[in-house]
């Protein structure tokens, strides 16, 4: 028997859930600022498969101290996200800390995704499996 998803019918556009494009050598001030924002979540347009550059790290541990969901995608055309490297900033160490990996959608695709989940109190864990 197919498995049918409930609707999701809320959609609570004064959420505040920012999209930031990562870059190589990217400072953590960006991570830092929305910290302070009182953001709902966030999507990042990763590097490659996941990554991101090890000097925007101590912001971005701001925000995992925060406990919101943090959705990752890659920046790439038709690229996925994978817990594939381990160094600092790598997609495994993302993963092990809690961040979401979507795949099949790109940066607008997965702010809107992540906005329609919140508007529907869905937490962490339900929204990964979405």
């Amino acid at each position: 028997m197919p498995y049918r998803q409930q609707a999701l019918e809320n959609v609570n556009e004064k959420l505040n859930v920012p999209l930031v494009k990562a870059y190589m050598g990217m400072p953590g001030d960006i991570f830092s600022f929305y910290s302070r924002e009182g953001i709902d979540g966030m999507v990042i347009e990763a590097l490659g498969q996941g990554n991101m550059p090890p000097s925007a790290l101590e912001g971005i541990q701001q925000l995992v101290s925060l406990n919101i969901p943090i959705v990752l995608v890659s920046r790439s055309f038709n690229g996925i996200v994978s817990p594939t490297y381990a160094y600092d900033g790598g997609g495994y160490q993302l993963a092990q800390q809690g961040f979401i990996f979507s795949n099949g959608l790109n940066g607008p695709k997965a702010r809107l995704k992540l906005l329609v989940a919140l508007s529907n109190n869905l937490d962490k864990a339900e929204i990964n499996h979405i």
